[in-house]
């Protein structure tokens, strides 16, 4: 039986995935509901005052938190599949470096839209 790095990326990978597949109905009903309570001028409106609103934002923003996690975990697996050594690890640090901004400049813009 396998106790190495793998099994355990291997199950964080499932983990999140799953967050994804009962995350993504939730997150798309509710935007598609506040866009449609929008005004006929600016149907845009009603997503941002539902992105305003803390449940909205803290919803949007675990979602958008699994979707980041999962696209890491795939490039994690690219990356250890086709690179060795220094590379890899220079590759596995870039990536979590590109994935931690990515989330970053989303939660900032999300938590100042809903908190300040």
């Amino acid at each position: 039986m396998a106790h190495g790095k793998g099994t355990s990326h291997h199950k964080l990978h499932g983990f999140v995935g799953w967050g994804l597949i009962i995350g993504l109905p939730f997150a798309l009903c509710c935007a598609i509901c506040a866009v449609n309570s929008g005004t006929d001028i600016s149907p845009s409106a009603g997503f941002i005052s539902w992105l305003s609103s803390p449940v909205g934002a803290l919803g949007l923003l675990a979602f958008a938190t699994a979707a980041i996690w999962y696209c890491k975990l795939e490039m994690d697996e690219v990356i250890m599949d086709y690179f060795g050594g220094s590379l890899q690890k220079f590759g596995l640090l870039k990536n979590k470096i590109v994935a931690f901004l990515i989330w970053a400049a989303l939660a900032y813009a999300v938590i100042k839209l809903a908190f300040l």
